[in-house]
């Protein structure tokens, strides 16, 4: 009685310490934890404070300048500008203000530009977060898949160990030769080498979704089977599937991305022409200084009529840059031309994809029918076959074709259910919902 208390005891703890995932579960995991959407996440916040940098620019560059000078010998002194022998001691501060009054609209292009980057930063992490979603489920879905192929794999193999024993007992009754023998033993051996595959990649699968939650690979956990619910006039697709397509390609965060690159290629044209412009800045200047030479002279008082107060202009016209300005210009404009190129070229690869998605949908539907009606049929031909083949009535070589048959149909039911349920997922989301299963 201990013993089964024990037993109970060491089973309820292993079935806690596995936990059990929705696709809801795995996919709030991978938005919190995902290792490259944090990076998006800081690389968006880094053109944010780039962004709000750029407005500084519109205001003054104010610094202040401190300088004390001991010197011997010969030397001028700067307050009556004329040599010394003496030791000179000088000390003087100087307070600058430069105030960017025109510059070729330089400043402005620079904001529009770190505003573009900004959305493209933004659209960016929008479009790492469908990727992350769309390939946690791919490998959610495949996981699902391969634990039922599995389960088909071990099915066979007992179905052939069984088939292996009959003929293992008709061998030695001399009713079956030896070489049928060993083709019952061969197909079994390939189920396992088969079942052997599928769990490799059931693990590699295992260790993907756990990567991209951000998981340690040796935890255990389950997925929960979605439910089949599927709504057949989604996978149909009832409207214009072209216009379904061309909305759902300009609301996706690749195409604003290339409107957005297309938008800051245009910028750093306009600012590639700023120094074809004149350039006009103002300085504000406050200085005094003070001096060793006149030390019967007070501190403050030298302080006072040392002062220097300045307000002047400065013009900057260019003249001839050799050439450096017109490369520039004419390189920038190359670069705007080809983001409009490169805007259309990721509209039409959009577009194929989203009408790919409308289509494989579409497909899925029917393929799910029509593998639903061949695993039927095939089920029923092998389950006759196998007692045929018990009697006696057939031999080994159409009991394999039989069985070959209902397996490869028994795999295709299986795939094609999660293709349509990854498929309408899909659809639902070009068109505007939530990524889920």
């Amino acid at each position: 009685m201990k013993k089964i208390l024990l037993l109970a005891l060491f089973v309820s703890i292993g079935a806690s310490a596995q936990e059990v995932l929705t696709f809801a579960d795995c996919q709030q995991r991978a938005f919190a934890n995902n290792l490259r959407l944090k990076s998006a996440d800081y690389q968006e916040r880094a053109a944010v404070y780039e962004h709000r940098a750029t407005f500084g620019k519109f205001l003054p560059n104010i610094y202040a300048e401190g300088e004390n000078r001991n010197s011997w010998g010969k030397e001028i002194d700067s307050d009556t500008n004329l040599y010394v022998r003496d030791n000179l001691r000088n000390t003087e501060g100087t307070l600058n203000a430069y105030f960017n009054l025109f510059s070729g609209f330089e400043v402005y292009n620079n904001i529009k530009i770190k505003k573009q980057q900004l959305e493209i930063d933004k659209a960016n992490l929008q479009q790492v977060r469908n990727e992350i979603s769309i390939s946690l489920a791919q490998h959610f879905i495949t996981i699902l898949y391969l634990q039922e192929i599995i389960e088909a794999n071990e099915e066979q193999i007992r179905s052939s160990a069984k088939q292996v024993e009959i003929g293992e007992l008709k061998f030695n009754e001399g009713v079956i030769s030896e070489s049928e023998l060993f083709k019952i033993k061969s197909q079994k051996a390939s189920e396992e080498l088969r079942l052997l595959n599928s769990k490799n990649m059931l693990a590699d699968n295992m260790i993907a979704i756990k990567q991209l939650m951000n998981i340690p690979v040796d935890q255990e956990i389950t997925l929960m089977q979605p439910e089949l619910q599927l709504d057949p006039q989604v996978a149909a697709v009832d409207s214009d599937p072209y216009a379904l397509a061309a909305e759902a390609a300009r609301q996706h965060p690749m195409y604003k991305m290339s409107l957005f690159e297309q938008q800051k290629a245009k910028a750093e044209l306009s600012l590639a022409r700023a120094p074809l412009l004149p350039k006009v800045t103002l300085r504000l200047m406050y200085r005094s200084n003070y001096s060793s030479t006149d030390e019967e002279i007070p501190f403050s008082t030298q302080l006072d009529e040392n002062t220097t107060k300045s307000i002047r202009f400065y013009i900057t016209v260019p003249i001839f840059s050799q050439f450096d300005n017109y490369g520039k210009i004419k390189s920038s404009k190359m670069r705007y031309l080809q983001s409009k190129v490169e805007t259309k070229m990721e509209e039409n690869r959009l577009t194929r994809e989203v009408l790919k998605a409308i289509n494989d949908a579409k497909t899925s539907l029917k393929k799910t029918e029509s593998t639903n009606l061949a695993f039927d049929y095939s089920k029923k031909s092998y389950d006759a076959d196998a007692l045929k083949f018990e009697l006696g009535k057939i031999n080994i070589n159409e009991l394999n074709t039989t069985k070959i048959m209902y397996n490869t149909t028994q795999a295709e039911l299986i795939q094609a259910k999660y293709e349509l349920l990854f498929n309408n997922a899909l659809i639902r989301f070009y068109m505007g919902e939530d990524f889920n299963l």
